[in-house]
């Protein structure tokens, strides 16, 4: 999929994509290559969820 959009696969991460047996993680790393300007794109996570706030502040059990 990276080599169709035309980034550079380097011979460790072609083998550390292909030794990967772990199905949730090689989706992931499909996804990602969706839209990856580089291989490395698919081993960070860069899109980091907000944490989550309210206006009342912490929660207890009530």
């Amino acid at each position: 999929m990276l080599d169709s959009h035309g980034v550079h696969v380097s011979e460790d991460t072609r083998e550390r994509i292909t030794s990967c047996t772990d199905l949730d993680t090689l989706g992931l790393w499909f996804d990602r290559s969706l839209t990856a300007a580089t291989a490395e794109d698919l081993f960070t996570d860069t899109a980091q969820a907000p944490a989550e706030t309210t206006d009342a502040g912490p929660t207890s059990d009530r």
